[in-house]
């Protein structure tokens, strides 16, 4: 809970899928195919009133896909694309409801903006037969207007290891509702979870250092084109996300380490071992 009236953020999202899982069940990886995955984010939450605001979030994506083949002539050929730039905007408006019994409650509710490029999917064999690479083309956004939906509670029980803990809820979804100009409709998502926080206040540590903890888990829907689903992307994730956030005057500095604990997903797809998230927030 915050009573600045502007918050500015960046961060830095990581990941490198580069283990193929078919299910739940971890696979070989014969062609040495990878995507490596950085996403920044840069967001502008601002407090229009006592209990209400907005927040905007552009992404600005940068994606590479590789792998190694060896044909049957003996020649080896190392594939790799790449893509960038300015993916799709998010705004969120946000409303805190009066604290009931303790707990501060916040629903938000916005749409995503088709503000990344999009292309036509092609679907035809780049590498060779069996290839996790995904045979439609990289895309840095939806090209549609998705519906935003969210919730968040957290209340602080200073009763359990004083000075206390800050036990915390949330739910989210995206839910697009249509496909856009060349008739891929992008995969529905929600995700889920709970942890909890707590002031650090070791010697040496201060008073400025949280420690927090979160259990969630993702389920995504497979995007579909013309009507057929396109094989990369479903699943669902539970991970468990430690992370440490320091306060330092009027800014703050977070590190998350996002673990998978288990995993389903709707086809052999390539997927990661972990997501580092890193970002600074500045508070006027």
């Amino acid at each position: 809970m915050t009573s600045n009236r502007l918050l500015l953020s960046g961060w830095l999202i990581a990941e490198d899928r580069d283990t193929p899982y078919d299910g739940s069940i971890r696979t070989a990886n014969p062609l040495q195919e990878r995507t490596q995955i950085r996403v920044w984010l840069l967001t502008a939450d601002v407090r229009l009133a006592a209990r209400s605001g907005v927040q905007v979030t552009a992404t600005l994506p940068d994606v590479t896909r590789s792998a190694v083949v060896t044909r049957a002539t003996g020649e080896t050929l190392n594939f790799s694309e790449n893509f960038s730039g300015l993916g799709d905007t998010s705004v969120i408006a946000w409303h805190r409801l009066p604290v009931r019994r303790g707990w501060n409650v916040t629903l938000n509710g916005g749409v995503s903006l088709p503000t990344g490029k999009t292309e036509r999917p092609t679907f035809r064999e780049e590498l060779s037969e069996g290839s996790l690479v995904p045979m439609s083309r990289l895309q840095r956004g939806s090209g549609t207007y998705d519906p935003l939906f969210g919730v968040s509670a957290n209340r602080v029980f200073s009763n359990i290891l004083p000075p206390g803990i800050r036990v915390f809820a949330s739910a989210a979804a995206r839910t697009p509702i249509a496909e856009n100009n060349f008739r891929l409709r992008t995969g529905a998502s929600w995700e889920v979870g709970a942890g909890a926080s707590r002031e650090l206040r070791q010697a040496g540590l201060g008073h400025n250092v949280v420690a927090i903890a979160r259990l969630g888990w993702l389920h995504r829907e497979q995007d579909v084109f013309e009507g057929t689903p396109v094989l990369v992307g479903g699943g669902n994730w539970i991970t468990l996300a430690p992370s440490l956030a320091a306060a330092f005057g009027s800014f703050t500095v977070q590190g998350e380490l996002k673990l998978p604990l288990w995993r389903s997903l709707d086809n052999r797809q390539l997927d990661s071992a972990r997501v580092l998230q890193l970002g600074v927030v500045k508070a006027f």
